[in-house]
């Protein structure tokens, strides 16, 4: 006699904290996912001989204020149970039914969950870069405290698709081991996951240095504008040097300085500060300094 494969609904199980507490005798190591999941902070997997239970933190994709979705899974052989307070999981695998049903073993169940959260994550990074180009080009008008604060909030989303990529991937890697063959019986599933994880957190490598060399050239062209304008102040004081000078020496009104009571003397004055500046003048132009 044929028998049926097994389908989808027959061990995928999306349960509260609450319910997961209430079952928790017939979980092993349930403790591992319950010390933890109040406050779930980075993606892990533990491995056990039996069993394979983890942790998923999935990064904001808006600046709106919404939860960040946080989720614990327990994988056997047999069945993948997923805890989640949101009621995020139940939306999402209502949309996945159709794909859900082809999946022959829990671990696909849960590699296809993974997948789905990250499907629009390339969109989501190419409009970041799209961002980081608008304010490429218009750098130059752009308000210093302003460019260095959006700057900021890009390369902090950046840092952390950049920390969830990388233990996603961990994840990947870690669930095509050898020694997890029975739990885990579709490699390929994870290797393909794997290899989706690693483009994605490539390109976020090179967000991140994208936006690291933006803030650099940024930086240069604010030391430029005040190297600038160090320039002109340091001509101008430059310029008006030898009149301080000439000031200074004839304002002393000794009773024996000759030209004290020349009548020319004023006019003699004047001649020589036109003559300082514009040699000034020239020799500055002649060495680009104006």
């Amino acid at each position: 006699m044929q028998t049926t494969p097994p389908q989808h609904t027959d061990f995928i199980r999306i349960i509260t904290s609450e319910e997961f507490r209430a079952e928790k005798k017939t979980y092993d190591h349930h403790q591992e996912i319950l010390s933890g999941f109040d406050s779930i902070r980075y993606c892990k997997a533990e491995t056990f001989a039996d069993c394979i239970l983890g942790t998923i933190r999935v990064p904001r994709k808006s600046s709106q204020k919404n939860p960040r979705l946080t989720f614990g899974f327990y994988l056997t052989a047999d069945s993948l149970t997923l805890i989640d307070d949101s009621g995020r999981m139940k939306k999402y695998y209502r949309k996945l039914k159709p794909l859900l049903s082809n999946a022959e073993s829990p671990d696909s169940c849960l590699v296809f969950f993974l997948e789905y959260l990250s499907v629009n994550d390339l969109f989501y990074l190419q409009r970041i870069e799209g961002k980081l180009d608008k304010m490429e080009n218009n750098m130059a008008n752009q308000n210093s405290e302003q460019f260095f604060q959006s700057l900021i909030k890009i390369r902090k989303r950046l840092s952390n698709f950049h920390s969830y990529y990388e233990q996603m991937l961990e994840i990947g890697d870690q669930m095509q081991t050898e020694l997890y063959k029975d739990i885990i019986r579709n490699r390929d599933f994870w290797k393909k996951y794997s290899r989706r994880m690693d483009r994605l957190l490539d390109y976020v490598k090179l967000l991140r240095e994208y936006a690291l060399q933006m803030r650099e050239l940024y930086q240069s062209m604010i030391d430029a504008r005040q190297n600038r304008v160090m320039s002109l102040l340091t001509v101008i004081t430059t310029l008006f040097l030898p009149l301080t000078l000439l000031t200074g020496w004839y304002g002393m009104n000794f009773s024996y300085m000759p030209e004290l009571h020349w009548k020319y003397s004023y006019p003699l004055v004047c001649l020589l500060a036109v003559i300082l500046i514009t040699v000034e003048i020239i020799y500055f132009k002649k060495k680009k300094m104006l």
